[in-house]
């Protein structure tokens, strides 16, 4: 895999002109499509469920997870406002994704990040103390909801690691699974992946974001690739992994 370098506004741009454009990929401009295309969800709900302050190559950078909650009866198009604070509760550093569809009746874990070392990361105007997350309100603009489906994943199988993270995290983890193209339409260009860590607890250890060097150019409908990850960053000992991958 390689971790996304910045989780910014231009990918939110992406996803929703996915609905605003016709293309080989997707036949948005057919009536099935509108009818089935997922709500913008105003009633889902979005919070905090961990961060964590750490370094990327050597530079501070937050870690968070979102959990967003779709109440509702069909898929939910959501898009994520973070930010990252300081102690007198100024903005010191932000960005804006389009998360996944999230099922009906579902709960999903959004991993994000901000600052870092990386050459495109987002940098950080001050140092963190604390994060907020919140749904971005009429993010798609008149693009409407975006449809963007995750791909079906087998569970993962998760092995304790030893590649560098380049992060200050003690622990590293590796990661094998094997994804499905369960949409309607043949997946080219890449896809967005996220992994999150948990202890036996059911609590947040750790997780990571990033492109995939394993997906196929060109992945039909139905077909199957396999993925692997190593290097996931951890700051407890993880016993269970939720890996999510979309198109995107």
């Amino acid at each position: 895999m390689r971790r996304i370098i910045s989780l910014s506004v231009a990918a939110l741009m992406a996803a929703a002109a996915l609905t605003s454009c016709s293309s080989d990929k997707h036949a948005a401009s057919s009536d099935t499509s509108q009818l089935n295309k997922p709500s913008t969800a105003a009633t889902s709900t979005v919070h905090l469920a961990w961060s964590h302050t750490g370094t990327f190559f050597d530079k501070p950078q937050v870690w968070y997870v979102a959990r967003v909650t779709n109440p509702g009866k069909s898929e939910a198009s959501v898009a994520l406002d973070a930010r990252a604070l300081d102690k007198t509760g100024t903005i010191v550093g932000s960005n804006q994704a389009a998360l996944p569809n999230i099922p009906a009746g579902a709960t999903f874990d959004y991993f994000g990040y901000l600052g870092g070392g990386g050459a495109f990361d987002t940098k950080l105007t001050g140092t963190p103390a604390k994060v907020q997350v919140a749904a971005a309100k009429n993010a798609f603009g008149q693009a409407g909801a975006v449809e963007q489906p995750m791909l079906k994943t087998d569970a993962p199988i998760l092995k304790q690691g030893h590649a560098d993270t380049y992060t200050n995290a003690p622990l590293s983890y590796d990661l094998t699974a094997k994804v499905t193209n369960s949409t309607r339409d043949t997946v080219t260009g890449g896809v967005i992946q996220q992994v999150v860590l948990y202890d036996a607890k059911g609590h947040v250890v750790g997780g990571d974001t990033g492109s995939s060097d394993n997906v196929p150019d060109n992945l039909p409908a139905g077909m199957s690739y396999r993925e692997q990850w190593t290097g996931i960053p951890a700051i407890g000992k993880a016993v269970r992994a939720v890996y999510s991958v979309w198109h995107g």
